[in-house]
């Protein structure tokens, strides 16, 4: 999607108009506006990192492996809190 949405953008950011003509275009079932804005919400936060507010729109934050390894980190820590797991859940060198 952020390839898609680079091809477009030669300032490498994007609103959420954008993104979401990119993914009703390409998933099935489309997304609605309130999923896509829960989604980019969900990267804005300081912990993920992935992007970041620009004006209107958004300018990607963090390199996409290292996002991608915080939320898969993320994940993780979720599903093991949900199997039980009683300490602190860890993402990096934060604990919550």
């Amino acid at each position: 999607m952020v390839a898609a949405i680079d091809d477009e953008s030669e300032s490498g950011g994007f609103a959420t108009a954008d993104l979401l003509r990119v993914v009703r275009r390409d998933l099935d079932p489309p997304p609605t506006l309130e999923e896509v804005t829960a989604v980019l919400s969900l990267l804005a936060l300081p912990t993920v990192n992935g992007i970041r507010a620009d004006g209107d729109g958004w300018q990607v934050a963090d390199p996409m492996d290292v996002v991608a390894r915080r939320i898969h980190h993320l994940a993780e820590a979720v599903a093991d809190y949900r199997h039980g797991y009683g300490g602190a859940l860890h993402l990096g060198d934060d604990a919550y």
